[in-house]
């Protein structure tokens, strides 16, 4: 990834949005949509090799696949929630994009559910070993 690349398009993207408002604001809006899809698509992309390094790294460490697995879509979670409640926020719908985060939180906590219990019995575990 070339984060010139990304400046570039975001600025190019941000001027065209801007004649756009004036005339036709449904197409500035279209715009902005289209180039944060683009954007958060050329960074999933770079992003791919960083999993596959934390993947093989937990695999060589016998750590629990479950855990990287709930971190990785957690992360996933955390970035497409901000790109949708940060485009509801440019059109103007702030309630949307509160009711986009609270999804977003709510899904992390459900992704997570699995790694609460393991630290529940991990924690009865150690109970039980000191009575």
């Amino acid at each position: 990834m070339n984060i010139f690349s990304i400046i570039g398009i975001a600025i190019i993207s941000t001027a065209i949005c801007i004649l756009l408002k004036e005339y036709k604001p449904e197409f500035a809006m279209v715009v902005s949509l289209a180039c944060g899809i683009l954007l958060f698509s050329m960074i999933i992309v770079s992003l791919l090799p960083a999993f596959k390094t934390m993947s093989d790294l937990m695999q060589k460490a016998q750590i629990n696949t479950t855990y990287t697995t709930a971190i990785i879509k957690t992360l996933g979670v955390c970035y497409v929630t901000q790109l949708a409640s940060d485009s509801c926020k440019d059109a103007g719908q702030t309630a949307i994009a509160s009711k986009v985060e609270l999804s977003g939180k709510v899904f992390i906590v459900i992704i997570s559910l699995p790694l609460f219990e393991d630290l529940i019995e991990i924690a009865f575990s150690l109970i039980n070993m000191n009575l």
